[in-house]
């Protein structure tokens, strides 16, 4: 898994590539911290690259957006393909933060 990060006018772009398993679901931890550190108002994650995810690593994604939220920062997923949506779905997710394809 591999991440490719940018910024520009308050805004990160993260585009994930790769499956977010188990194993790297502590790589997605670290790179969220470093992102928490950032200054930016959106954080937008393009999972065009992102076969699947496991539990783990929506964890992670969950744990981001509560420490984005608290410090009033929106974040968004794009990008992100039929079977992930439908899990995202299925949990809520898209209920939480917008969620395109």
């Amino acid at each position: 898994m591999e991440f490719q990060v940018s910024e520009k006018n308050g805004l990160v772009n993260v585009t994930i590539i790769g499956a977010v398993d188990n194993e790297n679901a502590e790589d997605l931890k670290q790179e969220f911290q470093q992102l928490l550190s950032a200054n930016f108002n959106e954080a937008v994650f393009d999972l065009t690259y992102v076969p699947f995810i496991t539990s783990s690593g929506i964890g992670k994604f969950l744990i981001f957006y509560k420490n984005i939220v608290a410090k009033g920062k929106k974040m968004r997923i794009k990008g992100i393909n039929d079977n992930l949506l439908e899990l995202f779905k299925s949990i809520k997710l898209d209920q939480l933060f917008p969620i395109e394809q």
